[in-house]
């Protein structure tokens, strides 16, 4: 998945693309997080995973906007076919399997949006793709923690 994810974003050429993978990586997301609340998250799991789904809508309603001021239309929304094409299992997954997917899908972005951040050239795309990725990341460490792993801001907070 993280590859695949990845492979999206290598293949965008220009602002247009990259901001169109972001859009629809980030709707994706949006899916996912709804797929795991309806699934295996229960409790406070399953009420920050359609919290975050709100955030992942919020973000791609961003992207959709840089994409409006360079003047290209969205015509075409992440259904669930891509949801099933970039995360295949989640539906039928298990708590652990769920949030390790999410991890992983919120991983290839931030990934996806350092890339962005190399090849972008409009200037307030980038201060978009900057605030998604803080959120992404965010998302990550809250993830990470109910998996039971260190979170990142452990080493920046301890030194360890």
């Amino acid at each position: 998945m993280n590859a695949r994810v990845g492979e999206l974003f290598d293949a965008a050429r220009a602002d247009a693309g990259l901001l169109q993978t972001a859009l629809r990586v980030e709707q994706v997301a949006a899916l996912a997080y709804v797929a795991a609340a309806d699934g295996s998250l229960q409790g406070d799991e399953r009420a920050q995973a359609l919290r975050f789904a709100e955030h992942e809508r919020r973000h791609a309603a961003a992207f959709e906007t840089m994409l409006f001021a360079l003047t290209v239309p969205v015509r075409e929304h992440a259904g669930p076919e891509d949801l099933d094409e970039l995360l295949p299992s989640l539906r039928a997954s298990g708590r652990r399997t769920a949030l390790r997917e999410l991890a992983e899908l919120e991983g290839a972005a931030i990934a996806g949006h350092q890339l962005m951040g190399r090849r972008l050239l409009a200037l307030d795309a980038l201060r978009t793709v900057a605030a998604v990725m803080a959120g992404g990341a965010q998302h990550l460490v809250v993830l990470r923690h109910a998996l039971g792993e260190t979170p990142l801001t452990n080493a920046y907070e301890t030194g360890h």
